[in-house]
């Protein structure tokens, strides 16, 4: 018990009520019948006042009176002194004691009372002017004024676009983040939203892109659906209404052409439930199957049709300036809408590599060509594929793969980039050469894993784990990193793979190039073989060269 009620407790009754109020004890003494007593008094006195007893002037002065002399000069001079006797100057400072929560007094009264700071006056919780108000999550200007352009667009009369954003610029994030906004101003929410990709990697990821950003944007309970592996939907309507739907091309392909009766019904129920459909890598819209499952599920009177890219072209030639019927295609079938990054002022960015590079969204590539000095002797037919499809066929890759002194050159340059502590991700030519590279590594004291199509998904995801965590330097793969892949560690690309692809190219390039403001790097290193003869000069032409195309 505090001091402060072992005094309540030797008042009387008469101050009490004094204390409490007459009106409001005769009130109570009406009500209950029977006179309250001293008990009842505190009880009262401790329920009206709460940590604010003291701030009650007759009560504080009734307390004050009953101190004893050691209490006293405590109070006055902050001293214990038994002896102290209460002096007539002493007595008025203490009855015109100031009831503030920085008076030197009241503070030490409440200590003699054996009570808290919280007796004294509490602190005036003064409004500030104004409030800056920083969201949780958010996007970054570059990225929001493109979502900004995106959703005014689909929510108009536009029913089909391309978003154009450079691989590492958060093309998923970006457009997922329109998407929720569009989806949230529909009346009717009977539909569904599906995004579509071509890998497993790819769908997870904007899988829980949506799971977090609903979190945070959603304003009601939603089903996010997993739909490619062994994911399937059920045969009812219900499983394809009102939903965020993350498909795989080859899951709706294979339920397209399925003669089951109970796979027909789902897919026929996603077609009629289509609000919003997402391509993701859409320069392979235009392939057969994709764009049999595209065209499946669009109705252009119902849907709206957003594809995603960093390179929106499909023409093995156009490095040679002339323009395949592909890339024409492709631009044609998202009706040569096509949305890239613009600069505050609104005015697209003509450079939109070196543009986010600057602002250090994205890092520099510091390059490095390596000459391999091999000369290979082609056969009639392999100069003539060479010819017709401007790729190296499998056959001269495989003598690429073989060459010892160009693999000797690899692990050179690899080894190099280890002594600089580099996190390095390694484009091997085929399975077998990146399988090779990754022995050799490891058997030079260069820790490496391997991934490539046929690695089981457990296998690929701990060699990424142990990538990204540091535990191996080296993530040699052929085949299965170009997309869907985020390790903003990674601040070194080597790519041992000829290619005369802009897209193909421009995806290697991308798995390092995430910049410093975003998690990654201030510039990575980019070691590009020379005898990838159909190679490109700079990363901003392979995402700008089909720009020409759209316009």
């Amino acid at each position: 018990m505090s001091r402060l009620h072992t005094i309540l407790k030797g008042m009387s009754t008469p101050e009490l009520v004094n204390i409490y109020g007459h009106e409001s004890v005769e009130a109570i003494d009406a009500l209950l019948g029977n006179a309250v007593t001293v008990k009842n008094l505190i009880q009262l006195i401790d329920n009206k006042y709460g940590t604010q007893l003291l701030s009650n002037k007759d009560l504080r002065l009734a307390v004050i009176r009953r101190l004893k002399p050691e209490e006293f000069s405590y109070v006055l001079s902050g001293d214990y002194d038994p002896g102290y006797k209460l002096s007539e100057t002493d007595a008025l400072s203490l009855l015109n004691m100031k009831w503030g929560r920085t008076q030197v007094l009241a503070q030490r009264l409440i200590n003699v009372l054996g009570l808290d700071e919280h007796y004294l006056p509490p602190v005036k919780d003064l409004k500030p002017d104004h409030v800056n108000v920083e969201p949780s999550v958010y996007l970054y200007p570059h990225q929001l004024r493109l979502k900004n352009h995106f959703v005014r667009e689909i929510s108009g009369s536009t029913n089909k676009l391309l978003i154009h954003m450079p691989t590492g610029a958060g093309k998923t994030r970006t457009s997922i983040e329109g998407v929720i906004e569009v989806w949230k101003s529909f009346s009717d929410r009977s539909k569904s939203i599906i995004w579509i990709a071509h890998s497993e990697e790819l769908c997870e990821q904007a899988f829980e892109t949506f799971e977090k950003l609903w979190r945070v944007r959603g304003d009601t309970k939603i089903d996010i659906v997993r739909l490619w592996g062994s994911h399937a939907l059920s045969d009812n309507a219900e499983s394809t209404s009102g939903k965020i739907i993350v498909a795989g091309f080859q899951k709706l392909y294979s339920m397209i052409t399925s003669e089951k009766n109970e796979v027909f019904k789902s897919i026929s129920s996603l077609k009629q439930n289509s609000a919003i459909i997402v391509v993701d890598e859409a320069h392979k819209a235009i392939a057969p199957t994709y764009k049999a499952c595209i065209e499946y599920l669009f109705d252009p009177d119902e849907t709206k049709l957003i594809g995603l890219s960093a390179t929106p072209g499909r023409a093995k030639d156009d490095i040679y300036d002339s323009i395949n019927s592909e890339t024409h295609q492709l631009a044609s079938f998202f009706d040569n809408n096509k949305l890239g990054i613009v600069n505050s002022k609104g005015e697209e960015v003509a450079d939109p590599i070196s543009y986010l590079q600057e602002k250090e969204f994205l890092a520099k590539l510091v390059r490095k060509r390596v000459s391999t000095n091999i000369e290979l002797q082609l056969t009639d037919k392999e100069l003539n594929f060479v010819s017709d499809f401007l790729e190296l066929p499998d056959s001269v890759l495989k003598k690429l793969g073989e060459n010892e002194e160009r693999n000797a050159l690899i692990l050179s340059e690899v080894a190099a980039l280890k002594m600089k502590n580099k996190q390095i991700i390694l484009f091997a030519v085929s399975v077998k050469h990146a399988r090779l590279l990754n022995e050799l590594l490891n058997l030079k004291n260069i820790p490496s894993r391997c991934v490539d199509g046929q690695t089981s998904p457990y296998d690929r995801e701990q060699a990424i784990a142990d990538f990204k965590n540091g535990n191996v330097s080296v993530l040699v793969n052929y085949g299965v990193l170009t997309t869907g892949f985020d390790a903003p560690n990674t601040n070194a690309v080597v790519i041992t793979r000829p290619t005369g692809s802009l897209v193909l190219y421009s995806q290697m390039i991308g798995r390092g190039i995430r910049g410093k403001k975003v998690g990654g790097n201030e510039e990575c290193f980019l070691v590009d073989l020379e005898d990838n003869l159909m190679g490109f000069p700079s990363e901003s032409l392979a995402f700008t060269h089909f720009n020409k195309v759209w316009k």
